[in-house]
């Protein structure tokens, strides 16, 4: 479960988007609300959330200069969520160079809300709540050794449920999935850090290299080396 605070002085936007977290059945506990950017600013810091729902026009700090705040004096990894109104969206969009990580106009769109979370969280949701749970559980720890057996034990259930729900709604079984998700986050570790390849390998949950550069070189049609090259 992922903990989220709400930072706009329209206690509406508020309201919509715990309807739409609990309508789209999204992994995430609103642990927070503020209706100013300076409240906001300490909220983040005293509650640690892993999003913020942040709004631009607000009294004492805007949310440009609430992200400016954050980043200036805060260490821990945080995803904003830019939301507003139309008239402010041009300003809105130096908080992307802020590193927020999406910008949703008023009145929110559900399925623009819905797909910005998908971002967030790293994977697609479904209409199955315990599906979300297990992708949810995978996606905190495909670093660590993940099989189908353990997950159907740590979610008390049979591993041919499991794959029958991965068929069912996503199209492909459970071992494609977790190959899919770290061969994601290693492209991102190739782009952005200077980890050497069997690094990167061991860091998203590949004991074996040349297994890693077997499903890597599948998904992705190159090689972690040449991948690395063309992305510089």
């Amino acid at each position: 479960m992922r903990r989220a605070i709400i930072v706009d002085d329209e206690e509406s936007s508020g309201e919509i988007i715990k309807y739409l977290i609990k309508q789209s059945n999204l992994l995430i506990e609103i642990v927070g609300q503020a209706a100013s950017g300076d409240e906001g600013v300490r909220l983040i810091k005293e509650l640690k959330p892993d999003i913020v729902y942040l709004d631009i026009k607000m009294p004492v700090y805007n949310g440009i200069e609430v992200m400016e705040r954050i980043n200036s004096s805060y260490t821990r990894s945080i995803n904003f969520i830019v939301i507003t109104a139309y008239s402010y969206f041009e300003y809105a969009q130096s908080s992307l160079r802020l590193g927020a990580k999406d910008i949703l106009l008023k009145p929110i769109d559900p399925e623009q809300f819905k797909r910005a979370m998908e971002r967030v969280m790293g994977y697609r949701y479904t209409d199955n709540q315990f599906l979300n749970d297990i992708l949810e559980y995978i996606n905190q720890n495909y670093s660590s050794e993940i099989e189908l057996n353990k997950c159907a034990k740590e979610f008390h259930t049979s591993s041919n449920h499991i794959s029958r729900m991965f068929k069912r709604h996503l199209g492909k079984n459970f071992i494609a999935y977790l190959n899919e998700l770290r061969i994601k986050k290693a492209e991102k570790l190739l782009k952005d850090t200077e980890l050497s390849i069997k690094e990167i390998a061991h860091k998203i949950g590949y004991n074996n290299l040349n297994y890693f550069y077997k499903n890597f070189k599948k998904l992705t049609g190159t090689t972690p080396k040449k991948f690395k090259e063309n992305s510089g």
